[in-house]
C-alpha cells in the first residue's frame, strides 16, 4: 500500500511539473521575462523540455530577441538528453539550413529518425514527406539522395532500414544518379517484388 502511495505522489508531481512548464511556455511566448527566467532555471537543472522550448523561442524571436546561437545551444542540449521534440526541431533545422546551422541532410534525417522513435509525430510527418513526395527532392541533388540511401543501407549514421534505403535509391535513380540506378536494377533482378514492397 505504501509503495502505491509513493507511485501516486510521483505521478502527481510529474503532472504538476509538466503543467508548470506548460504555463511558463505560454507566458514566455508573450514576452513574460519571469517566465523566460523560469524556463532558463528549469533548463539549468536539466529539464530537456524547457531547453527545447528556449531553443524554439530564441529561433523564432518569440518573447525574446532572435538569437540563433542560443537556439542551437539549447536545442542541442535537449537533443543530447534524448528529447524527441528537440531532436525533431534540430533535424528540421539541419534539413533547411541557415547561416548559423549549415544544411546537413543526412544528419537532419538521422535526428528526425531518432525523434520518430521517441514518438515525435511532427518528425514522422516530415520524414514521410521526404520519403513520399518527389517535390521535396527538388532541393536535393541525386548524390545527396544517394547518401541518405547509403546511410540507411549501411546502418550508419542512420539506423539500418532496407525499405527506406530502397526508397531513397529509387528516388536518387529517378533524379539521375547512375550508381543508384545500377543498385535498383541489380536488386530487382534478385528480388523482383522489392520495389512494390518498399514503395507502397
Amino acid at each position: 500500500m505504501r509503495s502505491l502511495l509513493y507511485i501516486f505522489i510521483a505521478v502527481l508531481a510529474a503532472g504538476m511539473q509538466a503543467a508548470g512548464i506548460r504555463d511558463l511556455e505560454e507566458r514566455a511566448e508573450r514576452g513574460d521575462a519571469g517566465a523566460i527566467s523560469g524556463l532558463r532555471d528549469s533548463a539549468a537543472v536539466g529539464n530537456a523540455r524547457a531547453m527545447n522550448y528556449l531553443g524554439f523561442l530564441y529561433w523564432q524571436g518569440l518573447g525574446t530577441r532572435h538569437d540563433a546561437d542560443s537556439a542551437i545551444y539549447f536545442l542541442r542540449k535537449a537533443a543530447d538528453l534524448g528529447d524527441a521534440k528537440a531532436l525533431g526541431n534540430l533535424g528540421h533545422l539541419m534539413l533547411i539550413g541557415s547561416e548559423k546551422l549549415p544544411a546537413d541532410t543526412v544528419e537532419g534525417i538521422r535526428l528526425l529518425d531518432v525523434a520518430v522513435e521517441g514518438r515525435n509525430l511532427a518528425a514522422l510527418r516530415e520524414l514521410a514527406d521526404l520519403l513520399d513526395h518527389t517535390e521535396r527532392y527538388d532541393t536535393l541533388c541525386s548524390g545527396g539522395i544517394k547518401k541518405i540511401a547509403d546511410a540507411y543501407s549501411h546502418g550508419y549514421p542512420l539506423k539500418y532500414d532496407y525499405k527506406k534505403s530502397i526508397r531513397y535509391y529509387w528516388r536518387a535513380a529517378q533524379a539521375g544518379d547512375s550508381v543508384s540506378s545500377r543498385i535498383i536494377d541489380e536488386t530487382t533482378q534478385m528480388f523482383p517484388d522489392i520495389l512494390r514492397e518498399c514503395l507502397n
